[in-house]
């Protein structure tokens, strides 16, 4: 059962219910693993939250899909940012620094690989918020909030907390949890075996992509096209209740909205070879049968044509070209242009392979899978960034080319704080796959598989492309 980008009340329930049930789980772990820092970490993230959730009012905007898929992006960003924070400073601790010279230069250190990350990831929200429509403007709202709030509450407010406690009275050590301790791994010793993984992945997923614009695969009613009907009850009613009443009748493959504060009901139904009128009738008695106390009213029904998903998929499409134009500019003035062009190849991966295991699924692509892939996008960027600007750090100077030792060691260094984001970020996803409802359902496994996928791509396919050059004219 799927549902429009504006979800009906009982889906926002669940959602936010299950992504709150995840992000006590993710505070829970911040405290058990970085203790005092944890705490720290938590206040900024909930800080961040509310100046999110009071941006949006301000705005007056209201919560959709796509706005929680932004706020959990920017979740996952927040305890990205701190956890590069803390790891910088457990390093220097081990070097044999004080606490308030380990917390300077860890928040000193990490400083630029928080801000590059959250600004090539702001380039693409930005993009989508000119170019996207409907969607994917509401999308690209929420996380350019998210990423303007975790920049401050990050950078400056937890940095605050630090510099407080320290006034008052001084830590004398750091006691951090350890979740992968210093590892030596060769990941450049296998990159062949990971390219050719790789490449069949991302072959199997341009092919879905293929069937999908032949309307050969299982297309939900935003790009097949189908019937719209629309109810006015007597009284107020519950979503979930309609929901439920024609998934018991064979009609769970149906897109429902509910207009609030009005009583109507939206049904789209999916093309089929079932003529409209039968369509109708089979709804109609539906909902007599199942809902008697409630008189639903037939107002209208109506073609959906394709053309309207056609316009919003090109919009999107084209957002998302220029925002990769726009990350491989900043890259290459930040880095050069190998970084650019490695991270849109790492992040176009990711992309493949996630739609390729979709169709390998059948699961029915909607503006709701559209919108969970750019929110991988934006996950797949920000590992990826983080990833490259400790390569650029290990990189000697006077080297040319960039040498596989170099990446292992960058890859080994911030091995703990990959998995340790990536394994934050899957608290609230399984908490939103397992509670968040039938709706979400789908929603969320799209997302746990980006995680999964974006976590292996920044390891082996953005670092291994790095080396591509060197390779080349040798």
């Amino acid at each position: 059962m799927t549902v429009g980008s504006t979800l009906g009340k009982d889906s926002i329930t669940q959602g936010v219910t299950a992504g709150l049930f995840g992000a006590v789980i993710v505070l829970a772990f911040m405290i058990i693993y970085y203790r005092l820092a944890g705490f720290f970490a938590n206040t900024a993230m909930m800080l961040n939250i509310v100046l999110l959730f009071s941006g949006l009012a301000i705005l007056n905007a209201t919560l959709t899909l796509p706005g929680i898929a932004g706020i959990i992006l920017s979740i996952g960003m927040a305890v990205d940012a701190n956890v590069l924070i803390y790891e910088r400073m457990r390093e220097e601790f081990l070097l044999g620094k004080s606490v308030r010279s380990s917390v300077e230069a860890g928040y000193a250190k990490a400083f630029f690989s928080i801000v590059d990350s959250q600004v090539t990831t702001l380039i693409t929200a930005l993009a989508l918020f000119l170019f996207g429509t409907g969607p994917i403007k509401g999308f690209a709202v929420t996380l350019t909030l998210g990423i303007i709030f975790n920049l401050f509450a990050v950078l400056f407010y937890s940095r605050f907390l630090f510099d407080a406690i320290n006034a008052v009275r001084p830590l004398k050590k750091i006691t951090f949890m350890q979740f992968a301790g210093k590892s030596s791994f060769n990941f450049m010793r296998i990159k062949k075996i990971t390219y050719a993984i790789s490449i069949t992945m991302a072959t199997i997923g341009f092919i879905a992509l293929v069937m999908i614009a032949m309307g050969r695969a299982n297309l939900g009613v935003d790009f097949s096209g189908g019937s719209l009907l629309q109810y006015k009850a007597s009284q107020d009613f519950s979503i979930g209740e309609v929901r439920k009443a024609l998934a018991e009748n064979d009609m769970a493959e149906v897109d429902l909205q509910k207009v609030e504060n009005e009583q109507r009901l939206i049904v789209k139904i999916k093309k089929s070879d079932v003529v409209v009128a039968n369509q109708a009738d089979k709804v109609n008695s539906i909902l007599s049968a199942q809902l008697p106390d409630n008189k639903f009213v037939l107002e209208g029904e109506s073609e959906i044509g394709s053309s309207v998903s056609s316009s919003l998929r090109d919009k999107a499409l084209i957002a998302i070209f220029i925002s990769f134009v726009g990350i491989i500019i900043y890259l290459a003035l930040r880095f050069d242009i190998r970084f650019g062009i490695a991270a849109t190849v790492a992040t176009f991966h990711d992309i493949f392979v996630v739609i390729g295991v979709c169709w390998l699924m059948n699961m029915e692509f909607t503006l709701l899978i559209v919108t969970a892939l750019l929110t991988l996008a934006g996950y797949s960027l920000n590992d990826t960034v983080v990833v490259f600007d400790r390569i650029r750090e290990n990189r000697p100077k006077t080297e040319k080319y960039i040498r596989d030792e170099t990446i292992n060691d960058s890859i080994n260094q911030v091995l703990s704080r990959t998995l340790i984001t990536g394994l934050t970020t899957l608290f609230t996803l399984v908490a939103l796959f397992f509670y968040g409802g039938t709706v979400l359902h789908d929603f969320a496994l799209v997302l746990i598989l980006g995680i999964l996928i974006g976590t292996y791509s920044s390891i082996f396919v953005a670092s291994p492309v790095l080396t591509l050059w060197k390779e080349k004219t040798a």
